[in-house]
């Protein structure tokens, strides 16, 4: 499914279906779905949001928020905390996911979103860690929304940020 997301990504024919989406909805989904497997590792997934809506593809932004959720489980060490938050930051809406990764290398950052990238080096090593396509998924989801993702060393981690105009509808 991930290949041929990132397959039509690349291709321009990501068919996107536009709707005013409520953040606390998408980051309540986002934290009950990932509960299981943060469970299975002994870590806690937190949601936090204010109230504030975006015109989106409700699925396909549902997707990057778990790609980075899941991304963020997989590298955070055992009783570990990853934060999943929805801001209002002017006339933005900022969805945050911070873990406790350890951090990416400095040289590693501007790296993370290309295909097949894995800094598994700097961070917790994890036996499934994947195929390195889902930062690329990310980011190319978030560019068809014509919005911006980044990530940071930020705490005990990283914080990676979606970043998306606010919908007149919210």
């Amino acid at each position: 499914a991930d290949l041929l997301a990132l397959s039509r990504i690349r291709a321009g024919a990501l068919r996107l279906s536009m709707d005013p989406v409520w953040l606390e909805e998408l980051v309540a989904q986002s934290v009950g779905d990932a509960d299981p497997l943060a469970r299975s590792r002994g870590i806690r997934v937190e949601g936090s949001y204010d109230d504030v809506a975006v015109d989106a593809d409700r699925g396909e932004l549902a997707r990057a928020l778990a790609n980075l959720v899941v991304n963020a489980i997989r590298h955070t060490p055992h009783d570990g905390t990853v934060q999943v938050s929805a801001q209002r930051d002017g006339d933005d809406a900022v969805l945050s996911v911070q873990d406790a990764c350890g951090g990416i290398a400095e040289d590693d950052l501007a790296r993370v979103f290309e295909t097949g990238f894995r800094a598994e080096s700097s961070r917790t090593p994890a036996p499934d860690a994947g195929g390195g396509i889902g930062l690329a998924i990310v980011a190319g989801i978030v560019a068809a929304h014509h919005g911006t993702v980044d990530v940071e060393n930020h705490g005990p981690g990283c914080r990676f940020e979606i970043r998306l105009p606010i919908s007149a509808a919210g």
